[in-house]
């Protein structure tokens, strides 16, 4: 027993420090994009046209969430997977879901467009993949947990970034608005931790800790390629908003 414990703690360390230093190697809050975010540089309209673009992925994310978790045949990995879900989806009160506080902000700033539905171009342009979240069902199970978390695990070091700008371009907005931002810069860390429990519960060989720090190296890129886009693109997209 002695021996089991010690060997899932040493995974888990393993799988930790891998991740870190994969979302380190490209610190994504050092892309250009996210510091003229944080700067202010982005116009209001940007802002919106860039939350619009958001908003589909962001409810991509919690059905592919819950198709991965549907996966696994341990229900104890299902039980902290669902842990996770459970906060993500506002411990089950629909207006907290973390779509909905989405959704709350971006009436708050004035997009004139909310819908979940939305051509967000992420099927379209290959630079946007990383809202696509498609998870292929002979997707290995290990490498979708390396995708979630290396998202769960870059989160916290943008977002504050996004909430110094939307309050440079939008003075004077409250908490109340932005409160999706400041629950991920809360809660992403305890659900980094709980993916990688669950990642070392699928850990069988080295092929598997490939297979995650693969799938973490892949979302690391796609964000990275999403920034550059958005980077190059948003205030030109903005310019066609209606507001």
């Amino acid at each position: 027993m002695t021996t089991t414990v010690s060997l899932n703690n040493k995974i888990h360390s393993q799988l930790n420090e891998l991740l870190v230093e994969i979302t380190s190697a490209q610190d994504l809050s050092l892309h250009p994009f996210v510091q003229r975010f944080a700067n202010g540089e982005f116009s209001p309209n940007a802002i919106r046209q860039f939350a619009i673009k958001m908003l589909p992925g962001s409810n991509r994310f919690n059905m592919a969430f819950l198709k991965v978790a549907s996966k696994m045949d341990s229900y104890r990995a299902r039980t902290i997977m669902l842990e996770n879900a459970f906060t993500e989806h506002g411990e089950l009160n629909p207006n907290l879901a973390h779509v909905a506080l989405f959704m709350r902000f971006m009436e708050g700033i004035g997009c004139p467009n909310i819908d979940i539905n939305a051509d967000d171009g992420a099927f379209r342009i290959p630079e946007l993949r990383f809202k696509k979240f498609e998870v292929c069902d002979d997707e290995p199970v290990v490498r979708s947990l390396g995708r979630f978390a290396a998202i769960e695990q870059v989160l916290p070091g943008i977002f504050p970034k996004y909430i110094l700008g939307i309050h440079k371009v939008f003075p004077g907005i409250d908490d109340y608005t932005i409160e999706y931002f400041h629950i991920h810069c809360h809660l992403d860390p305890e659900h980094t931790d709980e993916l990688i429990q669950v990642a070392q519960m699928h850990i069988k060989s080295e092929k598997d800790i490939e297979l995650f720090c693969e799938g973490a190296q892949d979302m690391v890129s796609s964000i990275a390629d999403m920034f550059s886009w958005l980077d190059s693109n948003l205030e030109k997209e903005a310019l066609a908003l209606q507001v």
